[in-house]
């Protein structure tokens, strides 16, 4: 299993569906990765903290083949993510997906 972000959700689906299974516990902050596995250790899982970053396409790939070390990869968790409760948009991705929707990157945006 892979989990991606480092979280309590995220956490707490691994642990309802990731018994028994590898799972490798991917976030760019690699404290809270390592955080999540040791509580999940501690309670009888088996899991590795991964440092990566959802929006680095080289470093999704570089997740996937530490997970693939451990077998075939059965199963995605993606709890990666912002919510506008903790920051504004631009804040949160510099305005790039507002920009994508309402600006110059859209191209039917005229």
């Amino acid at each position: 299993m892979i989990l991606t972000g480092a979280g309590q959700i995220g956490m707490a689906i691994a642990r309802r569906m990731g018994y028994g299974m590898k799972i490798v516990v991917g976030d760019r902050n690699l404290d809270n990765a390592k955080s999540i596995c040791s509580t999940m250790n501690n309670v009888g899982f088996d899991t590795v903290p991964f440092k990566m970053d959802l929006s680095d396409r080289q470093s999704i790939l570089a997740l996937i083949a530490e997970a693939q070390k451990y077998g075939d990869i059965s199963m995605l968790v993606n709890a990666a993510g912002v919510s506008p409760s903790q920051a504004s948009i631009e804040t949160i991705d510099g305005g790039a997906t507002a920009s994508y929707f309402f600006g110059p990157l859209n191209p039917n945006v005229k």
